[in-house]
């Protein structure tokens, strides 16, 4: 199994998406948490389970929510890149 990794621009994204969800729900807020760690896990033991993207990246849906998880496997490890509101328009550019 791979180390994942999760970049400091993730870190920030999901910590804000966080505090945008708790505004309305505290409880969705966690729930938002916990399946971020759940998919992150899911990633580590199968890295190729996400979509293809561009430039070697893969998607994958952060569970219930609007939100696509993006990550690259390396060699050594999976860094994942950031998320991206789902409804937002453009292309995730890393």
């Amino acid at each position: 199994m791979k180390l994942l990794l999760v970049s400091a621009r993730c870190e920030k994204q999901i910590e804000s998406a966080a505090r945008y969800i708790a505004k309305n729900s505290v409880t969705q807020a966690e729930i938002f948490f916990n399946t971020f760690d759940k998919i992150k896990g899911i990633i580590e033991s199968m890295p190729g389970i996400g979509t293809k993207h561009i430039n070697g990246m893969r998607k994958i849906q952060l569970g219930k929510f609007k939100y696509m998880i993006y990550y690259r496997e390396k060699k050594k490890n999976i860094i994942v890149l950031g998320i991206r509101h789902t409804s937002r328009g453009g292309t995730f550019g890393y």
